[in-house]
């Protein structure tokens, strides 16, 4: 076992150095042979690394080792570009010979703070991919890949990044996520078999960071894939499945990113924008209440409630008016959150939300909304350090849009409040429930 793997280190080693002095010596503007040229920019591509867990240390020293071989690359290629773009003659090629190895090797050092690319070799990925559009008569690197046979690009990288073999190749990953970033309505209706398959593998990972990339891939499909489409290849119901069980299981940091594709997708599938405001119908959006709700309600450390308060505004606009349904488990955790200093702003905004999708219903909650949006505004008087604005005007303008939904009712408790012995007192709220 220890010869294999000490063979396997050193053949490694070998066709690193080998690579490493091809690398140092090209010219690629004086090779004549297209497969050597297409050979020199494959080897500035990373090449597997392990996906051991015990080789992490390894893998990023290979990681950054590779750097000093695709640095030279980009360079002689920047080079070679430059030399098409003055028209010689000696070049026996076209550019469409080599674009979709160019994309390849300029999508991996498409970020300069990966552990493979650094500023130096992001600046000279931008200028090869700057001299590639001039090359084609694009403007941009979008209108460039929107024109050429993109599933051939996504095909290409296929080898290495389907089944498991993805976790070998972090650097094909994001070339994938750069070229699929570029993709938008209606070109990427026709890939979605070629696309999807990547994402939702990652998803099913346990590290947190492929399961964000998955997440801001779906994020990018759902955006840019009309409802039509999604439903006829089936990859609706799929989404819909793995993120309502993501949503059960999934760490509280990952639920904001989760919830924000899972509401895009559900919006996307029912239409909403083109349904009953007012109807109380059952829909997909319950479903995420009952799931989320009791996460939220069983929750009691910070730093999960203030990922909850962040998404709370979205879920309840998603919602809409059937959030009334759901009325006698919200009001409790408007009352918590909002008292919390960190959560306060974010759980007044779900409340204006919460008011702005019932009110067209009589509304029986309006006097323990407001008694907990007067408490909150007190308590930013009561709290030992400056008020803070934001929470003070975002409570204020909340009042505002309570008492136009209950105009006759809220005024009167107003002019009470102003008016009474024990608030006198209290300088700051006293003179922000005169703004009201």
């Amino acid at each position: 076992m220890y010869c294999k793997m000490h063979h396997s280190s050193k053949c490694e080693w070998l066709r690193y150095r080998l690579n490493y002095k091809m690398a140092l010596n090209i010219d690629l503007s004086s090779t004549q042979s297209l497969d050597q040229i297409i050979k020199y920019i494959q080897i500035g591509c990373v090449p597997e690394v392990s996906n051991n867990e015990n080789d992490l240390a390894k893998r990023d020293e290979a990681l950054l080792a590779h750097l000093e071989i695709a640095k030279p690359i980009l360079n002689e290629l920047n080079t070679l570009l430059s030399t098409l773009l003055n028209k010689d003659e000696n070049l026996q090629f076209k550019l469409q010979d080599i674009i979709n190895p160019c994309l390849y090797l300029c999508g991996e050092h498409c970020k300069s703070n990966l552990p493979w690319s650094d500023e130096e070799s992001h600046t000279l990925m931008k200028l090869c991919v700057k001299k590639l559009c001039c090359l084609m008569h694009y403007v941009n690197i979008e209108e460039l890949i929107t024109h050429l046979d993109v599933s051939k690009i996504f095909v290409g990288l296929q080898c290495k990044l389907e089944n498991d073999n993805w976790k070998k190749y972090p650097a094909a990953i994001e070339c994938f996520i750069w070229i699929l970033k570029h993709l938008k309505m209606p070109r990427l209706n026709s890939l979605l078999y070629l696309v999807m398959p990547l994402p939702l593998n990652m998803f099913d990972d346990y590290q947190d960071s492929n399961i964000l990339t998955a997440l801001d891939a779906f994020q990018h499909i759902i955006d840019n894939t009309p409802s039509v489409e999604l439903a006829m290849s089936g990859h609706d119901i799929v989404l819909l499945k793995s993120l309502e069980t993501g949503l059960r299981s999934f760490e509280f940091q990952l639920i904001p990113n989760l919830m924000k594709c899972l509401l895009s997708l559900i919006s996307k599938m029912q239409m909403k924008h083109l349904s009953n405001k007012n109807s109380l119908e059952w829909t997909k959006f319950d479903d995420v209440m009952n799931i989320l709700l009791p996460r939220m309600e069983l929750e009691r450390k910070h730093e999960p409630i203030m990922c909850y308060a962040s998404i709370f505004p979205l879920v309840l606009e998603s919602t809409g008016f059937s959030c009334i349904r759901w009325s006698e488990r919200l009001i409790p955790l408007f009352a918590e959150y909002v008292m919390n200093s960190q959560t306060t702003f974010s759980a007044v905004k779900a409340i204006e939300v919460f008011i702005q999708q019932t009110w067209p219903r009589q509304c029986t909650h309006w006097k323990v909304l407001l008694t907990i949006l007067v408490k909150a505004l007190y308590n930013e008087d009561k709290s030992s350090g400056q008020p803070n604005k934001e929470n003070i005007i975002a409570i204020v303008e909340c009042i505002r849009t309570l008492e136009a939904a209950r105009p006759e009712c809220i005024r009167n408790i107003l002019n009470k409040l102003k008016d009474c012995e024990e608030f006198q007192s209290k300088i700051i709220f006293k003179e922000y429930l005169e703004i009201v």
